[in-house]
């Protein structure tokens, strides 16, 4: 029989260290592991926004808002139903629209909800309750969007939009353009002729606002109820809204306002 005495004690000693070693040595590895398992996927959506709370103020205004609307571009060649609802939905109040009627006005696939503005606009809203469009009350309950590098949009009531039809024939004739009420630059005359690359032909009187002889008007048109006036080689637009006065104001108002009333 063995003796203790015929082991060297350093090797009885080695397997437990090595035992006791590797023992948090392996734990360590495996209180990593979940670390590298959460990282982020950088391909994953971000996620969608938190249900706001509306205070009062916005449900009253959202009240007096929501309705059945239609979204149309300018010129109208692209139009559906679009509806804003009080119910609270995502980030912010329900949207009810038919998405592939809608498809042609590409942002509308964004949108999935919508909020009332503090300054009195509409504001669609994307998952993350980022504005993808902000409509700004127009004449007539019509609301309008700007969309750089994309055009402009309307959300109006049906009803009205059809109520408030231009035609060419109350646009033709002499126009004051002001900067201020009761204070002309510069009369435009609207012709019933058709001009180069569509819309009709206008005059500019002599001595008219610098400004505006810069920007060249060659052509007038209609366009969702508004009057546009076209620039040298068509790039250009200024776009004219009808105002509750029955005159008419440049939209949107972007620097100084430019008027246009009947002398």
């Amino acid at each position: 029989m063995a003796d203790l005495n015929d082991f060297p004690m350093d090797r009885m000693l080695r397997v437990p260290l090595c035992r006791m070693l590797a023992v948090p040595v392996l734990a360590g590895l495996f209180a990593i592991t979940p670390a590298f398992a959460q990282k982020a996927d950088p391909a994953a959506k971000p996620a969608p926004a938190a249900a706001p709370k509306l205070d009062a103020s916005v449900r009253e205004a959202a009240a007096r808002i929501a309705a059945p609307l239609r979204l149309s571009s300018a010129d109208g060649s692209r139009s559906c139903a679009f509806a804003l609802k009080p119910d609270a939905s995502g980030p912010g109040l329900a949207v009810e629209f038919d998405r592939p009627a809608c498809a042609d006005i590409g942002f509308s696939a964004q949108v999935i909800a919508w909020l009332p503005d503090p300054s009195g606009s509409i504001r669609l809203l994307n998952a993350q309750g980022r504005t993808v469009a902000e409509f700004t009350e127009g004449a007539g309950g019509s609301y309008e969007a700007l969309r750089e590098g994309d055009g402009v949009y309307f959300l109006a009531n049906p009803a009205t939009a059809d109520a408030t039809e231009l035609r060419p024939e109350e646009v033709v004739g002499d126009w004051d353009l002001a900067r201020q009420a009761g204070a002309p630059v510069c009369r435009v005359t609207f012709l019933d002729s058709p001009a180069k690359g569509g819309g009709f032909r206008l005059n500019i009187a002599t001595g008219c606002d610098a400004a505006l002889l810069r920007f060249g008007p060659t052509a007038w048109d209609i366009e969702g109820g508004n009057i546009i006036v076209r620039g040298e080689g068509g790039a250009s637009v200024i776009r004219f809204a009808r105002q509750e006065d029955g005159g008419w104001a440049r939209t949107p108002e972007r620097g100084r306002p430019l008027l246009m009333t009947r002398p």
